[in-house]
């Protein structure tokens, strides 16, 4: 039997892609903010040398790791975003001594003949802090009555008549903040000794984003125009589906039914709406 609801599914769940971008805008210089109302940073981290280390020192570093992990505690996610890139540009220092500068020319070759089977891995955390009003629901609102009548009252009255905007406080977005900035402050601290962590800037989260939806180099460059619309900015390329593949910008991807390579994390996925 043919349901009008499995004809008109593809049509209801297409838009833009945007709208599937759970990203707002920026709130200050290292936090965004999503539709849902959590606040992101970004954090890219170097990365240890496990080459040179023994299995009692690999052992150690995963230990120091997971015990600094352990230290968000609940309300927060952490994310791992890796991106491998092949024929890296490796960098080579100039020397003044002859010899030294021949034995660098020939390993600049040497390394310049391999680039083909060369990669790079950037590793990334994006570290979230669920926000206060960032749960739905009716069990949720009855809940809130204690701490915060207002918000319970309008969570209920948007169960009723299906109006899902909802308002967020400033308040309470900075109190997430203050909580997000030290527990990350903490993180990046109980790693310094051993493994580098920058914590990005909007120029750096902007292209950190554009990363994730784009493929060409020319559609990632850029500077973000707004503190707002984010999920507007970051995408800059046309996404064509096909039967078999996905064409984004200049270029193809494979696709499966249900695949959802697009969408990585908690940044792209289709959010709840809010005001």
């Amino acid at each position: 039997m043919l349901r009008l609801s499995q004809v008109i599914k593809p049509w209801k769940e297409s838009a833009a892609l945007n709208s599937h971008i759970n990203l707002y805008g920026f709130w200050n210089q290292t936090a965004f903010l999503t539709k849902s109302g959590d606040l992101g940073m970004v954090l890219q981290v170097g990365g240890v040398d496990y080459e040179s280390l023994d299995h009692a020192e690999q052992e150690y570093a995963v230990k120091r790791l997971e015990a600094a992990l352990k230290a968000f505690g609940p309300g927060f996610h952490v994310y791992q975003y890796l991106f491998k890139t092949n024929r890296p540009e490796i960098p080579f220092a100039r020397y003044a001594d002859p010899v030294v500068e021949a034995a660098n020319d020939q390993r600049r070759k040497l390394f310049e003949a391999k680039r083909d089977s060369l990669f790079q891995v950037e590793i990334f955390y994006v570290v979230l802090i669920e926000g206060a009003r960032s749960k739905q629901g009716v069990a949720t609102a009855l809940a809130r009555f204690a701490h915060d009548p207002a918000g319970a009252m309008n969570e209920l009255n948007a169960q009723f008549i299906g109006n899902r905007m909802k308002t967020l406080l400033r308040s309470q977005i900075e109190a997430d903040l203050a909580r997000l900035e030290q527990r990350v402050g903490g993180f990046v601290r109980q790693l310094a000794d051993f493994v580098q962590i920058t914590v990005l800037d909007q120029q750096g989260q902007f292209t950190f984003l554009r990363r994730l939806l784009n493929y060409d180099t020319w559609r990632i460059a850029g500077s973000p125009q707004s503190t707002q619309f984010l999920d507007y900015q970051v995408v800059n390329s046309n996404v064509e589906a096909e039967r078999d593949h996905l064409r984004v910008g200049d270029q193809f991807t494979l696709s499966k039914r249900g695949d959802q390579r697009l969408y990585p994390g908690p940044i792209c996925r289709r959010p709840r709406q809010r005001s």
